[in-house]
């Protein structure tokens, strides 16, 4: 039996994704963080619904004189035109910046500004402006081009991740760049690492799903990164608290303002970390990862480096799909080769059976088995390591009750079919290509058992620790290396393998509609 380190694609019996964890409304807290203001105008005369608290103490004037009014009072004359131009032309997507100076009676003070157009509504973010010197666009599209330029240098894509790591943390200044890939259980692999030699090194380990619950993974689709530039920063409130034309709380959804759960604010510290900041990484409209940036202490990139930080982003998720396109077409050539030889193979065999399993080049070969077993006509024949005669006999019937369309594949068979215990050293993976389901004719793929090892940032089963209250929760507050074993599974299936055999099925059927 081989021992392995897991691969990032297992399955485990146990799911981390928290119910709990996912069902919290995090876009409808009605707070945000005070390194901004933000406005709610409506949309017929741009007049400001609602602001957050803290604009007193940015523009030195009380809020009840700003609320009611249009915000063509406190912009320049024509701003507001071209203001209801970006509404009308903007995607609200894409948080595209722009200066804007507000003027009120004590004082005239300049923004960077972002419009996000909502439905029944619009939001308008204001941050001040503190760009230096060293982020003109000069200097950091020279960056942006030489990160590309290595990124497409690496070879693999977990080199192509490591770059990533290693340049973006020499970008941005941030302490700890990582780049994090999900399992397809949601949980989260460090791929790629960068850091400061005193803070806690995380490459290899593997986080709970909890750690970003589902409805935090669905909000990177609607946000190009999310940014704590400090962990105790006290949240300020939308005044009035209910959004006067929808009579609720304002959704915050595409508000990089948004305040952050507490409970993440405790993780955070947990990880002896003040700031972060977290760019998705999104790969055929599906979230591969994400890129997690860590700071010992308060830190607040300007607009200047984030929009570098989100081109960056971009460009890793483009180099990781073409290094995974490369190797999965490298894959699927030699797949192919192996099935013209194998179809050669079966089509000068006295049957199809010792053509599959007999011969200089077998199913064992196609789909990387350890074992196989063809069951047609009543007839039953088996190369390799294979369950015995009555544990497939038991097997096919159960196939045949309950998987009788389609191809079946599971790297977890005893988690499906409790009886195939018995003998998960040898059939802990099942491929199950039906060619008459109804008839119990199959041809049945074994891969072995492959004892795994996951390495966990600190106990997945203790990453939520209730209160007695059994409302209040908390975070693990210890990321050491859990190591977990995980029995009962083999070596997963690849998607070019469960490809091809579905190629072999249409193969084979025909052979034998032919020869009927």
């Amino acid at each position: 039996m081989d021992t392995n380190s897991a691969p990032v694609n297992i399955i485990t019996e146990k799911n981390y994704d928290s119910e709990m964890c996912g069902s919290i409304p995090l876009h409808l807290v009605n707070l945000v963080q005070p390194h901004g203001v933000l406005l709610v105008l409506d949309k017929a005369e741009l007049r400001i619904l609602q602001i957050s608290e803290n604009a007193e103490a940015w523009l030195s004037i009380p809020v009840d004189d700003i609320l009611g009014q249009p915000l063509a009072h406190f912009v320049p004359e024509g701003k507001v035109e071209e203001i209801i131009s970006k509404i009308n032309q903007q995607d609200s997507q894409e948080k595209i910046p722009f200066s804007l100076t507000l003027t009120t009676p004590a004082q005239q003070k300049n923004f960077t500004a972002v419009i996000l157009p909502q439905p029944e509504y619009i939001l308008v973010e204001l941050e001040a402006s503190n760009s230096s010197p060293d982020e003109s666009f000069i200097n950091l599209y020279q960056q942006i081009k030489y990160i590309t330029t290595l990124l497409k240098q690496a070879k693999e894509y977990e080199q192509v991740a490591q770059v990533a790591a290693e340049e973006i943390k020499k970008l941005s200044g941030f302490d700890k760049v990582m780049v994090y890939q999900f399992d397809p259980q949601w949980n989260g692999i460090v791929v790629g690492q960068a850091k400061e030699p005193d803070m806690d090194d995380y490459m290899g380990l593997r986080f709970p799903a909890s750690d970003v619950p589902k409805q935090a993974r669905d909000l990177y689709f609607r946000n190009p990164y999310r940014l704590i530039p400090t962990r105790n920063y006290k949240p300020v409130r939308l005044i009035p608290i209910i959004n006067p034309i929808t009579q609720r709380f304002t959704d915050l959804s595409e508000s990089s303002l948004r305040s952050v759960a507490h409970v993440h604010l405790e993780y955070l510290a947990n990880m002896k970390v003040t700031a972060s900041m977290s760019l998705p990484i999104i790969i055929d409209n599906n979230l591969w990862g994400l890129i997690s940036c860590h700071h010992k202490t308060a830190k607040h990139p300007s607009y200047e480096m984030r929009a570098a930080m989100e081109l960056v982003s971009g460009i890793l998720a483009t180099q990781i799909d073409a290094r995974q396109n490369e190797k999965d077409m490298a894959l699927r050539v030699q797949l192919r080769n192996i099935h013209v030889q194998l179809m050669e193979q079966l089509y000068t065999s006295p049957n199809f059976a010792e053509g599959l399993l007999e011969g200089k080049t077998t199913i064992l070969d196609l789909l990387s088995l350890s074992g196989a077993a063809v069951a047609f006509e009543g007839n039953l024949w088996t190369a390799g390591k294979t369950p015995d005669a009555k544990q497939l006999k038991d097997l096919l019937s159960w196939l045949r009750r309950t998987k009788p369309q389609g191809i079946y594949s599971t790297s977890s068979l005893p988690f499906d079919y409790p009886h195939s215990q018995a003998y998960k050293d040898v059939a802990s993976g099942l491929i199950a290509i039906p060619l008459n389901a109804e008839q119990g004719d199959f041809i049945l793929g074994f891969k072995s058992e492959v004892l795994q090892t996951l390495n966990w940032g600190g106990n997945p089963d203790n990453a939520i620790q209730m209160e007695p209250d059994g409302k209040t929760y908390h975070p693990r507050n210890s990321f050491q290396i859990y190591k977990q074993t995980v029995m009962s599974t083999s070596s997963p299936w690849l998607q070019e393998e469960t490809g091809a055999a579905e190629t072999l099925r249409n193969a084979i059927v025909e052979k034998l509609f032919k020869d009927q």
